[in-house]
């Protein structure tokens, strides 16, 4: 790592000679860019070049803005070989000491930027200070993160080629809009933002660069730029799970062959790799922003992000419109166009929207439409018996689970692919801590799953497993029953565990209709049989009983079927997915 220092400035002369030589006290070579300052001081910083003594001043005839100044002076910096530089304003406001500490957690930290966070003294004008804090807000808005505790000081360490690289790239602010959006920038990249407290001062007679109107301007403008550059970063910070670049950052420089094994292996995806991307961040921001704005507002910040995910989620997409078309031929309706794939998006969006609201308790009894005139959930379902609940990716399954976990003293146990169960476990300790839920991670259902479910079994506990999706470890084990005109593989294992169980087993669905949710149960069975030797066949048999009573309510609400990916392949299908 070389590190070189680059002290920007207009007019500022009277303490430079003092910050150069506290900077070069530290052993940094120094680059000054002056930056188009008058007569007087272009005069007194012209002397202080000496290049024998590692110090280099570079005028710019015409005053550029303090970006303009600072870029020049890494562009120089990477000409002579230097990888890092630490920016230092010119005006002696800095407690130049910290000059090492910064150094050490570069060299700890190379492509992060270390900043000084300004720790103030009674010299500090109140209006500078009230603005800003103006700004620190707006960036914890526009990073969606207080990692960055102040971006307006003007003593930092820089990776030089990558500071290059996004001013080149991004068009940033060359006045004293720079600072701020540079650090925003960066840390959009992934570039960590490392604060190290630093004493900063507002001596007698300093001069300020800073123009109250013009500034104040540029900065409203920044800070317009900047968030909309978040809103439009937004899915991706969603589908990296609450971070702006994935953690494989280096992907694109892998060769030919590795990208061509990429893009097969995401081809061939089994259902449970396609990520539910960043579900936990996702849903925390969801729950906060209906919280604050409700629901039309969450719906609002949702559109970009349904948008994205349309756009960018291929499988998804193919898969909705094979779903759709199946849907049209059995319903006897006009072929599906691509806004009613986009439709079946946003009705996806819409569902999360919905499991947010049940879990938060804003969605009471009299929002929901039960079965036969019965009055709540335990008024079919058993409340002190255990019971087997198969249930689908139909509808909004969240809403009898979470009004059912409301009843003290009643657990209910959800059977989860493991990727999903612990994200989903951090949403619901949020957005109902007094949830009565207890996920359960699993990708096959083996011995030891069944044992443990045995004993809440016993205790008189519910068990809830979705018997439409095949899990990882069990692509030999399914049937094949009919779904919309054409047979479907389902699991065995859910069907398997309700007889290991030996409890009765319901079937459930929820869904929305309108501005009210429909609930929909019914007894398969009081006790799963499944005789030896003739196992496959009674399996079957359950298994169509359970999609016949379900294909009724898919084909009434057919936009609230939300596996996206392709239903009828075959689990040893080339493209098994």
């Amino acid at each position: 790592m070389q590190i070189c220092a680059v002290i920007p400035t207009h007019n500022h002369h009277t303490a430079l000679a003092n910050v150069v030589a506290a900077v070069r006290a530290c052993g940094l070579p120094v680059i000054i860019i002056d930056d188009g300052s008058d007569a007087l001081a272009r005069d007194a910083i012209a002397t202080l070049h000496a290049p024998q003594n590692d110090v280099v001043v570079h005028r710019l005839d015409e005053n550029g803005g303090k970006g303009i100044a600072v870029m020049t002076g890494f562009a120089i910096a990477r000409r002579r070989g230097f990888t890092h530089a630490v920016q230092v304003d010119a005006d002696g406001q800095h407690d130049l000491d910290r000059i090492p500490d910064l150094l050490t957690a570069a060299r700890q930290h190379p492509n992060a930027i270390i900043t000084g966070k300004p720790v103030y003294d009674d010299s500090v004008p109140t209006a500078r200070k009230m603005g800003r804090w103006a700004t620190h807000v707006w960036v914890w808005v526009e990073t969606l993160s207080l990692n960055i505790r102040d971006s307006m000081c003007g003593f930092r360490v820089y990776p030089v080629a990558a500071s290059l690289d996004v001013w080149k790239r991004e068009g940033i602010g060359a006045k004293m809009d720079f600072d701020t959006e540079i650090m925003v920038r960066m840390f959009w990249r992934g570039a960590d933002v490392i604060s190290i407290p630093v004493r900063v001062i507002y001596p007698d007679g300093n001069i300020s660069n800073f123009r109250l109107w013009d500034d104040n301007v540029l900065i409203t403008l920044m800070h317009f730029r900047l968030v909309f550059g978040m809103l439009v970063r937004l899915p991706g910070f969603v589908l990296h799970g609450g971070k702006w670049q994935p953690d494989t950052a280096n992907t694109g420089a892998r060769n030919g062959t590795e990208a061509d094994n990429i893009s097969h292996t995401r081809r061939s995806q089994h259902w449970a790799d396609i990520d539910e991307r960043g579900m936990y961040w996702g849903m925390r921001f969801l729950g906060w922003v209906y919280k604050t704005g409700g629901r039309y507002l969450c719906l609002g910040v949702m559109l970009p992000v349904i948008v994205y995910f349309f756009l960018t989620g291929d499988t998804a997409r193919k898969a909705s419109r094979k779903y759709l078309r199946k849907m049209a031929r059995v319903n006897g309706t006009a072929p599906p166009r691509w806004r009613d794939s986009f439709r079946h998006f946003w009705r996806f969006g819409e569902a999360a929207l919905d499991k947010v609201a049940g879990w938060s308790g804003e969605i009471k009894m009299d929002d929901v439409l039960f079965p036969d005139g019965q009055q709540g959930v335990f008024s079919y379902l058993p409340k002190d018996q255990a019971i087997v609940l198969l249930v689908s990716h139909f509808g909004n399954i969240e809403m009898i689970r979470a009004l059912a976990s409301r009843e003290r003293n009643f657990r209910v146990n959800v059977l989860l692919h493991q990727k999903n169960a612990a994200r989903f476990g951090k949403v619901l300790q949020k957005l109902a801590p007094e949830s009565q839920v207890n996920l359960i991670e699993v990708s096959d259902i083996g011995p030891d799953t069944a044992i443990m479910l045995r004993q809440k079994v016993e205790q008189g506990e519910w068990v809830v497993i979705a018997a439409d999706r095949v899990a990882i470890g069990a692509r030999d084990k399914t049937v094949m029953v009919p779904f919309l005109g054409d047979p479907a593989p389902l699991p065995q294992g859910p069907f398997i565990l309700a007889h290991l169980l030996g409890c009765p087993v319901y079937m459930a669905a929820a869904w929305r209709n309108n501005n009210q949710f429909e609930v929909a149960w019914e007894k398969l069975t009081d006790r799963m049989v499944l005789p030896r030797g003739k196992r496959v066949e009674a399996i079957t048999k359950y298994a169509s009983q359970y999609m016949a009573w379900l294909e009724p309510r898919v084909r009434a609400h057919p936009m609230q079927w939300y596996n996206f990916f392709d239903f009828w392949a075959r689990p040893k299908d080339k493209d098994d997915q």
